[in-house]
């Protein structure tokens, strides 16, 4: 039998979330951007909510001469 090395991709949309206090919903979103990009593991991870996999490339081995 030929051996093959496949390689499969997954695209994924996380969802994550944090808790923050502010003056109000504009205010919110900014608190927790500037949290995403000091500490992201500040927020907690509420898994994948949608995923794409796809077969990016197959090749064929060679067996060495």
């Amino acid at each position: 039998m030929k051996k093959f090395v496949v390689s499969l991709a997954r695209i994924e949309h996380r969802v994550y979330q944090i808790e923050v206090e502010a003056n109000d919903k504009d205010e919110a979103e900014e608190l927790a951007l500037e949290t995403w990009y000091e500490d992201d593991e500040a927020f907690m991870d509420c898994g994948c909510v949608h995923a794409e996999e796809f077969i990016n490339d197959v090749e064929e081995q060679r067996e060495a001469a």
